[in-house]
């Protein structure tokens, strides 16, 4: 494909907050020309039509990605390997394929497993964006709008297919940030994932600890609520999530073990200044 078409079929496969954010942004781009949707849920695909969040639904995903030029997976973790199955025998065409996965080890072992090599024409994006909230009903067209897009070449990546999936996350209003998928990961598993199974874990201690059943107002406002908000994402979806960064999550919850270590013993010693010396340099650097 080249990257002088003037306009672009694609397909967003999973139609969730992700995808169906994503397709509502593409249809209003001069760069496409059809959006085209599909999910495992058929009531999905026909609410997304409805809501004019996609061109034209499809109930085959074969189909969808013969329609198509550009095909982006936003599914949860456990469809990867079946829409990937339909997906294989157009790779190191002329079609272009990407994700949203926030973890890209899964796809990598199944390219590994099913002796997939040198392909030319997945190229892994990650848009950094999203809420608490999941479904399509929560989606929005302006999800991304000044949020980042991490794209991920390949050793055999075709440099074009690389700028047009760039082009793609420009058109919905991503700044872009190229790394490897090895830096990807490791560095997701701190910037995303952390806060996520810190969230997780705190509000399930403040639970145990059956404060709110006598204080209903501890989730009203302030910190507690601005850290505990994200604990009410989709727990299957991040268990799954875990699971598929496992190495790079363990390695950041031991270090940030001895973080919290190193903050008792500085509590525990009783020394003012050793605390406020350590809270400084936790204030972030940007």
């Amino acid at each position: 494909m080249s990257q002088k078409k003037i306009k672009y079929n694609i397909l967003v496969v999973g139609l969730g907050l992700i995808g169906a954010s994503l397709s509502q942004s593409l249809i209003r781009s001069k760069n496409v020309e059809k959006v085209y949707g599909y999910d495992k849920d058929k009531d999905v695909i026909s609410y997304a039509k409805e809501k004019k969040f996609i061109n034209e639904g499809v109930n085959s995903l074969r189909d969808g990605i013969n329609e198509s030029d550009i095909i982006i997976f936003s599914v949860p973790v456990s469809q990867v390997d079946s829409c990937l199955d339909e997906a294989k025998n157009f790779f190191n065409t002329e079609k272009v394929f990407s994700d949203t996965l926030s973890s890209k080890k899964l796809i990598l072992d199944y390219f590994k497993v099913n002796n997939l090599k040198n392909i030319s024409n997945f190229i892994f994006s990650h848009p950094m964006a999203g809420t608490e909230n999941f479904g399509i009903k929560y989606s929005k067209p302006d999800l991304f709008l000044n949020s980042t897009s991490i794209i991920c070449p390949m050793e055999n990546s075709n440099l074009e297919f690389v700028e047009i999936i760039k082009s793609i996350w420009n058109d919905v209003g991503c700044n872009i940030f190229e790394m490897d998928i090895s830096s990807h990961d490791r560095i997701l598993s701190a910037v995303s994932h952390a806060p996520h199974f810190i969230s997780f874990a705190l509000a399930k201690k403040i639970n145990d600890m059956k404060y709110f059943e006598d204080n209903p107002w501890i989730f009203d406002k302030g910190s507690l609520s601005d850290m505990a908000r994200i604990a009410k994402s989709d727990p299957q979806a991040w268990a799954n999530i875990f699971l598929t960064n496992e190495k790079n999550i363990l390695e950041f919850i031991d270090d940030y073990i001895g973080e919290l270590n190193l903050l008792k013993s500085k509590i525990n010693s009783n020394d003012i200044e050793d605390i406020i010396l350590f809270l400084k340099e936790c204030n972030p650097k940007n």
